[in-house]
């Protein structure tokens, strides 16, 4: 089991989507066999199906489970949902709003909702990997700014991998703006190989946020004149 982390304090507060895969007539047929679970289709990302063709649903008390997730760790977008690939976990931690956007399958969160055991160590490990994504922030300096935000995906074998989304206009080796690794250390060597390879462009992308910042800041002073002014 990979378990990183220890580097200082995180703070954390929570939103959660969900997101599920579905197959002809597999709806009715689950309720069916399980009257503790509840069908999450309102709760889609944008109706994305992603995964095999099992449905996605959760038991009550994963969803109770849930809901103290949410409150326990504060700006983390939890999303549930079932996945094949890399890239359709990639796909589904790019559309998480939160600062820290945590992946978690269906199965897996059912057996943290029905074991304190499980549960507990989970939670540590995705503290521990908000704490390894803190430490990259402050090791990064003022080039943090090269990150949108971060996601965290937990597997069900207890390893876990850190993926940076990077702002737009950077990508990192693979082309895409995901930078994807398994412990703090190699995904500050990935970002700082980005860094490197797009010095050029971070700059360029810096430039042009600066002479918006700026144009927005005298477009505010003249509206607050031309007010001023009307008023007096």
């Amino acid at each position: 089991m990979v378990n990183i982390g220890g580097y200082g304090q995180y703070g954390v507060a929570g939103t959660t989507p969900y997101a599920k895969t579905t197959a002809a007539g597999s709806k009715n047929t689950a309720k069916a066999k399980n009257t503790d679970r509840a069908d999450f289709s309102e709760s889609l990302r944008g109706g994305m199906a992603v995964g095999s063709s099992k449905t996605s649903q959760l038991s009550k008390t994963a969803q109770s489970y849930l809901e103290r997730l949410k409150k326990k760790y504060g700006n983390m977008d939890f999303i549930i949902a079932d996945y094949e690939t890399d890239e359709e976990a990639d796909a589904l931690l790019s559309s998480g709003k939160g600062e820290y956007n945590v992946l978690i399958t269906p199965d897996l969160l059912e057996k943290m909702a029905a074991d304190e055991s499980v549960a507990t160590e989970y939670e540590g490990i995705i503290e521990s990997s908000v704490n390894d994504i803190n430490f990259a922030r402050s090791e990064l300096g003022e080039d943090a700014d090269m990150v949108d935000r971060f996601g965290i995906t937990l597997n069900a074998d207890g390893t876990i991998s850190i993926t940076a989304r990077l702002i737009e206009g950077l990508t990192g080796s693979d082309g895409s703006r995901n930078v994807k690794a398994n412990t703090v250390s190699e995904l500050m060597e990935r970002l700082n190989e980005t860094k490197q390879n797009q010095a050029e462009k971070l700059a360029e992308i810096r430039k042009a946020k600066a002479e918006e910042a700026k144009k927005s800041k005298e477009k505010e002073e003249n509206e607050e004149e031309k007010s001023f002014s009307a008023k007096a």
